[in-house]
């Protein structure tokens, strides 16, 4: 078996001086009062930072309401940047327009999934595409999977590439249906074995043979090509069928979230399903899943939402930790109506914190421990994408201010929102129980220096854990009067 080694993480926490307050901003506005199926509304946010520092959201342009494969759902993706840390954004542009031809792949692009390495101005976008929607897919006729790419940090974009053929390839021909997860998808802070470093996507899948359960490939060269994390004969025991997020832990560990809304229709038992895999051979992508726990619950709807590991000190001691966030509507009414909004309304956080390899060893441990944070609205509010930010804040594109639609059909649901930007302090999200530390310093180092490398892996500058390049006088790990506490594994060592 050959020997890979993750980077090893050097941490110099240093308190966060703070130079921005918490703000909101409008991305994209949602008409007023949308009629059945006939006003564009725009749903589905995704966000990350360029390697030149921007913030690239995007979102569905939808031109009839409804999700891919829906009456009249012709659907675009609209994208806007911000050189400001999202105070200001530029006017909107269209990825690629929407196709008339109800054949082709690009009638409706959608649910778009979004990564940004960290090396280079490649920016990776992927969607859902056609015009047979995931309930409806079959194996012959399927959901369609597109792809974009651009090579400028998203100022610019290809003309797309249809991937259907290759991920449904995955399961040799027992997947039915593949919906890849809208927002972030993971990009590795520590493992790299081809071009890029490594990018993790979850996806519910169906299969004839094998059952429901959401999935995880992953692609070391960017996309290009992928393959299953670990699932290629059996899904992970209690995961479940559905929109699913990947968060990296710090020793490496893969951390499944997915949404799980298997509650009875009108009962606030809404929850997360979490669970974890543990490599044994980070170049081969073996190891082993964990079991699946659900938590969090007491809401009416679980709603796809981000996944987010947040470097912290704890207020209580001063004590350096991890801190993991999600987001969910607290509200606790399920009903299809306008106001309660099958329960998609008054979005907020929750946080958990991660002080060792013990909090996630397991789908059990991963799934506890969490409390509830600060709510960001009241409103109608649903879907919600989020990262830490160059300046140690944590950026969110949130569905808010939900408008009723389709009010033809008797349903009286939202479909309508703004997609809305929230810049805030995880002092803030977590009602001051933790802040931000600043990883001042914290550095990749090579893992020659502590095992062989395979022979396809290839050297890589130090970083922070925000993938920012070093300056040379911390590019040795050797910050002035700070000690070094390397994470190896599961093994702590004290670096010279």
């Amino acid at each position: 078996m050959t020997a890979v080694a993750l980077t090893v993480l050097t941490f110099h926490f240093a308190p966060l001086v703070a130079h921005a307050q918490d703000f909101s901003t409008t991305v994209f506005d949602g008409p007023d009062k949308p009629v059945i199926n006939t006003a564009p509304s725009h749903r589905i946010p995704a966000l990350t930072q360029t390697s030149d520092g921007a913030l690239l959201a995007i979102g569905d342009y939808r031109y009839g309401l409804s999700d891919v494969g829906g009456v009249g759902a012709r659907i675009e993706m609209w994208y806007r940047r911000s050189t400001d840390l999202g105070r200001t954004w530029t006017d909107h542009q269209v990825v690629c327009p929407a196709s008339t031809n109800r054949n082709s792949w690009q009638y409706a692009m959608g649910d778009g999934s979004l990564v940004a390495d960290r090396e280079s101005g490649d920016v990776l976008l992927m969607c859902a595409a056609g015009s047979v929607g995931n309930g409806a897919s079959t194996a012959r006729n399927p959901i369609r999977i597109g792809c974009f790419r651009s090579s400028d940090n998203g100022q610019t974009w290809d003309a797309g590439t249809e991937i259907t053929s290759q991920i449904y390839g995955l399961f040799d021909g027992d997947a039915t249906a593949i919906f890849i997860t809208s927002g972030r998808l993971c990009q590795s802070r520590q493992v790299k074995v081809g071009s890029h470093y490594r990018v993790y996507a979850a996806f519910p899948v169906r299969t004839a043979s094998r059952g429901n359960s959401t999935g995880v490939m992953y692609s070391d060269d960017f996309g290009q090509t992928w393959q299953l994390l670990a699932m290629s004969d059996q899904f992970p025991e209690g995961t479940v069928y559905e929109e699913g997020k990947i968060e990296e832990m710090p020793d490496g560990s893969v951390a499944l979230m997915v949404r799980d809304d298997r509650g009875t229709q009108g009962v606030d038992v809404a929850e997360k399903n979490f669970n974890v895999f543990h490599y044994t051979d980070i170049a081969r992508g073996e190891g082993q899943w964990s079991s699946a726990v659900s938590a969090i619950t007491g809401m009416a709807n679980a709603c796809n939402s981000a996944f987010v590991l947040v470097p912290a000190r704890r207020t209580a001691d001063g004590a350096n930790v991890h801190v993991l966030l999600t987001t969910v509507p607290f509200h606790t009414v399920y009903a299809r109506n306008a106001t309660d909004n099958w329960g998609r309304r008054g979005v907020g956080f929750y946080y958990k914190e991660v002080a060792g390899p013990d909090d996630y060893a397991t789908g059990e441990a991963l799934a506890s421990g969490w409390k509830r944070g600060h709510q960001v609205t009241e409103l109608c509010s649903a879907y919600a994408d989020m990262m830490v930010l160059s300046d140690g804040f944590v950026g969110m594109l949130l569905e808010d201010n939900g408008r009723q639609g389709r009010s033809g059909d008797g349903n009286n649901e939202t479909e309508a929102y703004d997609l809305v930007y929230y810049h805030l302090a995880l002092s803030t999200i977590t009602n001051g129980n933790y802040s931000y530390a600043a990883p001042d310093g914290e550095v990749g180092i090579h893992p020659s220096a502590f095992a062989p490398q395979p022979s396809s892996a290839t050297p890589h500058p130090p970083f922070d854990l925000l993938g920012r390049p070093l300056p040379s006088s911390l590019a040795n790990g050797n910050a002035p009067g700070r000690s070094s506490l390397a994470i190896v594994g599961h093994r702590a060592v004290t670096l010279p």
